[in-house]
């Protein structure tokens, strides 16, 4: 039996809400959610908004806009790397699931190439995530003949690019507050679409053997054809700030865009959308929650 102390807090940062709530009940903390906007904030006693648009569509008593936390690791983490000066920079991400590495890297590689051939003076940069074991990124010696290859440096790597391409993903705003020009890649090449983890009731579906692959593949083409926007930011601020590529997507779209993007600004942002210092907000909350005499 699990013995909690007379005070506590339930603080929820994403994943599944029901063990939240599950929590919450067993312990007799008050739960507060940080998150987009939640469909259900049954059970939730203070909900902290990531992003304006969250806040001002939720209807709930106690209500916060917090901001967002991947702004404040970008404020007090501008460190970059140590390049040669002079040469372009480009910054390839190709995310956390590997499921997808056997379609990016030799498309990337393919990418970088063409790129060289336009641009000499240039040096290309890969970042994996921190916890991927060497061994388990597929093309890695193929891919290492062109670019530097990095593990768990994807915000140094950022924020030395001139232009960074990618996949759609929690970068795609450091990208932004970064005020790096980017290119997020949403293909659908033949076998990808299968293997794309989906959330919901069309994830389970596409499990299924043969329909369930041609459903799920069907389901992923209709929101790629029909949303404006797929991008996380490009959707909050309702416009293009980030390069959205879908579809069969080749090297030459590619390097087209770059070649475009390189003489274009760097995005912008109402920074009064997006401010600093969510962490210590937040911080600051929970330790008046902890801490302050009642």
């Amino acid at each position: 039996m699990v013995r909690f102390p007379p005070r506590g807090l339930v603080l929820f940062m994403g994943g599944d809400l029901a063990y939240a709530r599950l929590l919450k009940w067993w312990s007799g903390y008050p739960l507060w959610v940080y998150d987009g906007y939640p469909r259900r904030l049954r059970g939730v006693d203070r909900y902290f908004a990531r992003f304006l648009e969250d806040f001002s569509t939720v209807s709930f008593p106690d209500k916060v806009f917090l901001g967002d936390l991947l702004k404040s690791f970008v404020d007090h983490h501008p460190e970059t790397l140590e390049l040669p000066s002079g040469v372009l920079r480009f910054c390839f991400l190709p995310g956390s699931r590997p499921f997808a590495y056997q379609y990016l890297l030799p498309f990337f590689k393919a990418c970088a190439e063409e790129l060289l051939v336009r641009f000499p003076r240039s040096v290309f940069l890969i970042a994996f995530p921190a916890f991927l074991e060497r061994s388990r990124v597929p093309y890695l010696q193929e891919v290492a003949q062109v670019f530097l290859t990095f593990f768990g440096k994807a915000s140094q790597c950022i924020e030395a690019a001139d232009v960074v391409i990618t996949i759609p993903g929690s970068n795609n705003f450091e990208i932004l507050y970064r005020r790096k020009r980017g290119i997020v890649l949403v293909p659908l090449w033949k076998g990808s679409i299968a293997e794309a983890p989906i959330l919901g009731v069309w994830g389970i579906l596409g499990k299924l053997p043969f329909w369930g692959r041609i459903l799920k593949r069907k389901v992923v083409e209709k929101m790629v054809s029909t949303q404006e926007f797929l991008v996380l930011p490009n959707r909050i601020l309702k416009r293009s700030v980030l390069v959205e590529l879908r579809g069969n997507i080749s090297v030459c779209q590619v390097v087209e865009e770059v070649t475009r993007l390189l003489e274009a600004e760097a995005p912008d942002f109402p920074v009064g959308d997006f401010p600093g210092g969510a962490a210590e907000r937040l911080a600051a909350y929970v330790l008046e929650e902890l801490y302050a005499e009642r």
